[in-house]
């Protein structure tokens, strides 16, 4: 039986069955083992299992109600109910529409503020003689550091997901400018779709067509915690499940998909 050291040396060499079987091994003998617990949880959350992650740490909390990372875990929980207060609504014709979070466009706008500063700034301590002997220089500063972020502003305004709806006959992931819609008959498969290493936190929420559909390239948006526009995610799976029934748990590079086969939002 390996203990949970010898556990931890497995994920970070990315054998994860060997890591779940070991965990449950642990766990049988010793089911208040809270760092196990814990571990089976993280690994839970990798792979987009979030209800039994919720689980696990229900069972933490029956073992030690004041653990600090239990109750950070439940008021995560608490912040994402309101989220899914505040960035979902109603559809008129039925199902709920998920509202995205502008991250990537608020992260470049930060970006093009820090420039224009710094052109500004450039500016004030350069005189004017400098100026003049070398307007070059000033172009090339005002196209890097004031033209280049608000163009970067544009693309990524026009590009980014802006609402996913799920309604009684199809799912739908909408930008600024074009819709992606996908009738439930017409879905092969919706895979939460994780990193084949545990230290990369990727996640994906990925929709693969039936072969033959008019629509027929797949859709993944960026499901990870720290990346994700998606503010009530559980939500989300919750909803999806209502319609679609099973979601599968995938490795992303199993699936194939890059830039050229797959839609990426």
């Amino acid at each position: 039986m390996n203990h949970v050291t010898a556990i931890e040396k497995m994920i970070d060499e990315g054998d994860i069955n060997q890591a779940f079987e070991s965990l449950e091994q642990l766990l049988a003998l010793g089911p208040n083992n809270i760092q196990a617990l814990k571990l089976l949880a993280a690994l839970y959350v990798h792979q987009g299992r979030f209800d039994e992650e919720q689980d696990v740490w229900r069972r933490i909390y029956e073992v030690d109600d004041e653990d600090e990372d239990v109750a950070e875990y439940f008021q995560k929980a608490q912040i994402e109910d309101r989220e899914h207060y505040y960035f979902t609504d109603i559809l008129p014709e039925g199902g709920r529409r998920f509202i995205a979070y502008p991250r990537s466009l608020i992260q470049i706008s930060l970006f093009g503020l820090a420039g224009c500063i710094s052109f500004l700034l450039l500016t004030r301590f350069t005189s004017s003689e400098q100026m003049t002997n070398s307007p070059v220089s000033v172009m090339v500063a005002f196209v890097v550091l004031v033209i280049s972020p608000w163009i970067g502003i544009i693309i990524t305004w026009s590009r980014s997901l802006r609402a996913v709806n799920v309604t009684n006959n199809s799912l739908e992931f909408s930008t600024r400018f074009k819709t992606h819609s996908f009738r439930w008959e017409d879905i092969q498969k919706i895979s939460l779709a994780h990193s084949k290493h545990p230290n990369d936190q990727q996640l994906k929420l990925v929709v693969l067509p039936k072969e033959g559909q008019a629509n027929s390239q797949p859709v993944a948006i960026d499901f990870s915690e720290d990346k994700s526009s998606i503010r009530a995610r559980r939500y989300l799976i919750s909803e999806i499940r209502s319609h679609q029934k099973t979601i599968e748990y995938d490795v992303f590079e199993n699936l194939g998909l890059n830039k050229t086969n797959c839609i990426s939002l």
